[in-house]
């Protein structure tokens, strides 16, 4: 979501381009679109209308896209990440997200692992299909 004007922007503070942060986090252009999107990150408008973000963006996505690769979902990480406002210092706040996303990792890879302990016994082959229902 791209709002026109950003609260408390001035001109000193990091005002990034598209490009200048795709190249920071590593992604393309699309991507850094499709992240303000779903709402991962937040850009606004300059006074040429040009989309700009600021420099926290960066942490943002690079945050998402580790989430993403344990099967975290944008909407997660952009709800988790909506509570720090833009250009937050407070350390304890990006700390206390990235505990969370690491939280729901962790559920994440257990459920993953106990799914492939039950395809390494076969014992979802052997269970008692519900009724109504026949195995195939």
């Amino acid at each position: 979501m791209t709002i026109t004007e950003h609260p408390g922007h001035e001109a000193g503070q990091a005002s990034l381009t598209v490009g200048q942060v795709a190249r920071a986090a590593g992604v393309t252009a699309n991507a850094v679109r499709f992240y303000e999107r779903y709402g991962v990150i937040n850009g606004y408008r300059s006074s040429g209308n040009a989309r700009r973000f600021t420099v926290d963006a960066i942490c943002r996505i690079r945050l998402a896209l580790a989430a993403q690769r344990v099967g975290i979902t944008l909407k997660e990480s952009a709800d988790i990440l909506a509570g720090i406002p833009p250009l937050s210092r407070d350390l304890d706040q990006w700390v206390a997200a990235g505990e969370e996303l690491v939280r729901i990792g962790n559920d994440r890879i257990s459920q993953l692992q106990s799914t492939v302990n039950e395809l390494a016994t076969f014992d979802f082959l052997q269970s008692e299909a519900p009724e109504g229902r026949s195995r195939t």
